[in-house]
């Protein structure tokens, strides 16, 4: 099991690092698996070795908002450990992937045993934090076109990857999927995409989204 792919444990020792992995235990989930489910109890917190893997609300009316697409490196779970026994979310995986699992009880005393595990845990949830009042900004102040827009962007700088003639974002999403991530219709995020590309700002091919000019793709936004 190699964990070097997880930023949170660069900064540690060797001997911090094997203390982690023998607390860890390795699992793969197939595409659309649920990892947990929003209601049950929080047994631990997850590292992400490779694929993706999307935090949603799910409404009783079969709605569903994505919260976050999570990729290799990341955490979650993490939420929970401290201020609820419950998950607040679901998590699904978006393709098949792997991820190291640590139940909470050993992790909260990983925390207390390694004191830089624990600043780095706090930077994300800082970072998390600011993630959640960027989005609230966006909600309040974006259309439904900027909103797509901006999505592009942030996903650029996450999940881009740099071509001879475009950035591609290497995560496949559909216009449903998208549309549940941005927080407006379906209809909306067709709309703006083909307009996009009528521009030649972006391609789509095979839902894999081209961002061909980064820089007027930021002047779309209103």
């Amino acid at each position: 099991m190699d964990i070097s792919v997880i930023p949170i444990f660069e900064n540690l020792s060797k001997e911090q690092v094997v203390k982690i992995q023998e607390k860890a235990i390795q699992r793969t989930y197939p595409k659309k698996s649920f990892l947990f489910e929003e209601g049950q109890p929080t047994d631990g917190v997850y590292f992400i070795l490779s694929g993706h893997i999307k935090i949603v609300k799910l409404h009783k009316d079969g709605r569903e908002k994505t919260l976050a697409i999570l990729k290799t490196g990341n955490i979650l779970g993490e939420m929970t450990l401290f201020q609820n026994e419950f998950r607040t979310a679901t998590a699904v995986a978006l393709e098949k992937s792997t991820v190291i699992a640590i139940k909470k009880s050993d992790f909260l005393i990983l925390l207390y045993d390694i004191p830089q595990l624990s600043i780095e845990l706090i930077s994300i949830l800082s970072q998390r934090l600011a993630d959640t009042n960027r989005q609230i900004q966006d909600l309040m102040f974006l259309n439904a076109r900027s909103k797509v827009i901006n999505n592009l962007i942030q996903m650029t700088k996450i999940y881009g990857k740099k071509q001879k003639d475009a950035t591609e974002i290497s995560l496949k999403l559909t216009h449903e999927e998208l549309s549940n991530l941005v927080g407006i219709t379906r209809e909306n995020v067709t709309k703006t995409l083909n307009e996009l590309q009528d521009l030649k700002i972006i391609e789509i091919v095979q839902k894999q989204i081209r961002i061909l000019d980064l820089n007027k793709l930021k002047k779309e936004i209103l």
